[in-house]
């Protein structure tokens, strides 16, 4: 009887067609190439510098992050803004949170943080061990949220299966 191999078969194939779906292998993780470039995952951990009152909300794409970030934004900022004028109302929580890899630092490799004031909030969903050593070793916070792995992988694939149909 004959052996019927995966589509992914061997491990040198599996790695192929991680890459033609836009995975590279980084650091011993899988990242998405093309929404996180290698490059600025460098530029993080190279030139981050981390506080001890920053707030690094950390998740798996599609557990949760949007709503971890608005609510995040919202204790922290809780005495500055009421319900009526916070900016949530108008603004992406995305946008309130920045990531530090897909956003900060992929546009600039070297971003001046120095003018967000304090406590900063930033995202990101790297592991662990990518994160600059910097918030490792500095008394920051790090929120984390996970999710059961199995409805992220449904979520993945209501997302991608909206983002074909409207692209």
């Amino acid at each position: 009887m004959e052996s019927k191999e995966s589509s992914l078969g061997t491990p040198s194939a599996a790695a192929s067609n991680a890459y033609a779906q836009g995975l590279t292998q980084f650091q011993g993780f899988w990242t998405p190439s093309r929404s996180v470039p290698t490059s600025s995952i460098i530029a993080f951990q190279k030139y981050f510098q981390a506080l001890d009152d920053d707030i690094i909300v950390v998740s798996k794409p599609k557990s949760g992050t949007t709503w971890l970030k608005a609510l995040v934004f919202s204790i922290v900022n809780r005495h500055h803004y009421t319900f009526s004028n916070t900016p949530l109302n108008s603004t992406n929580p995305h946008l309130l949170v920045p990531y530090l890899d897909i956003h900060l630092y992929k546009e600039n490799p070297n971003p001046d943080l120095s003018t967000i004031s304090s406590p900063r909030l930033f995202s990101t969903h790297l592991p662990y061990p990518m994160l600059a050593d910097s918030i490792k070793r500095s008394n920051c916070r790090i929120v984390y949220i996970t999710r059961n792995p199995f409805d992220i992988i449904v979520s993945l694939w209501h997302f991608f299966r909206f983002m074909d149909d409207w692209s």
